[in-house]
C-alpha cells in the first residue's frame, strides 16, 4: 500500500518537473519512507496519549532513534514489522517506567553497561540498502561512542531528576538497550 501510494505520487512529482525514471526512483523511495515514518509516529503518538505516555515517547524516540542514526542495527524487511516492532518496543519501553520502578537503579546501571559495551563492540552495524565506507564507519564509530556516552550521562542525569521528571530514566535504559540488542542482528 505504501509502495503503491509513494509509486503514484512520485510519479506525478516526476511528471510536474519533467524528471528522468531514475529521479522518479528517487522520489519513491523518499516519499515511501517518509510516509512510513508519519505513520510509524502518529501510531506512537496516539499510543502515548492513550497511556498517558507523552514524555516517555519523546525519551524514547530520543534515547533510540538518535542512536539508531548512527550506530545501526536490525531493519525490519517491511513497513508493517517496522511499525509493529517500534510499537512493541515503545510501549514497553514506556510501561517499563510504572512497572519496573523498584527495580530502576539496576535496569538503568545495566542498561548503560550493556548499551556502551553493546555499541564500542558492534557499531556501527552495515545495512544491505546502505554500506558504508571506510571513512564514514569511522566517522559513525565515534559519532555512535560519543552519542552512547552522552545518552547514558542523561539517563543517569533523568535519574538524578527523578522527582521532577518521574522515571523516565528507566524508559531511557530500556530503549537504549533496545538499539544495543538490534546490533546482533546477524
Amino acid at each position: 500500500m505504501i509502495n503503491k501510494l509513494s509509486a503514484k505520487l512520485s510519479e506525478g512529482i516526476g511528471l510536474r518537473l519533467n524528471s528522468s525514471d531514475n529521479e522518479k526512483e528517487i522520489y519513491a523511495y523518499s516519499i515511501e519512507i517518509l510516509i512510513s515514518l508519519l505513520i510509524n509516529f502518529i501510531i506512537l503518538s496516539i499510543t502515548a496519549y492513550i497511556l498517558k505516555k507523552q514524555v516517555e515517547l519523546i525519551v524514547f524516540i530520543v534515547f533510540f532513534s538518535s542512536l539508531r542514526s548512527y550506530a545501526g542495527g536490525y531493519h525490519a524487511k517491511t513497513h508493517i514489522e517496522c511499525i509493529t516492532l517500534s510499537f512493541c518496543l515503545f510501549v514497553i519501553s514506556a510501561i517499563s517506567s510504572t512497572y519496573f520502578i523498584e527495580y530502576g537503579k539496576t535496569i538503568l546501571f545495566f542498561g548503560i553497561i550493556f548499551s556502551i559495551i553493546m555499541v564500542f563492540v558492534f557499531a556501527p552495524t552495515e545495512s544491505e540498502n546502505k554500506p558504508l565506507s571506510k571513512k564514514k564507519f569511522k566517522k559513525f564509530r565515534l559519532i555512535s561512542r560519543v552519542l552512547v556516552t552522552a545518552l547514558s550521562v542523561t539517563a543517569i542525569c533523568l535519574y538524578l531528576t527523578k522527582e521532577t521528571m518521574g522515571h523516565v530514566y528507566i524508559t531511557a535504559a530500556v530503549a537504549m538497550s533496545f538499539e544495543s540488542i538490534s546490533l546482533l542482528k546477524h
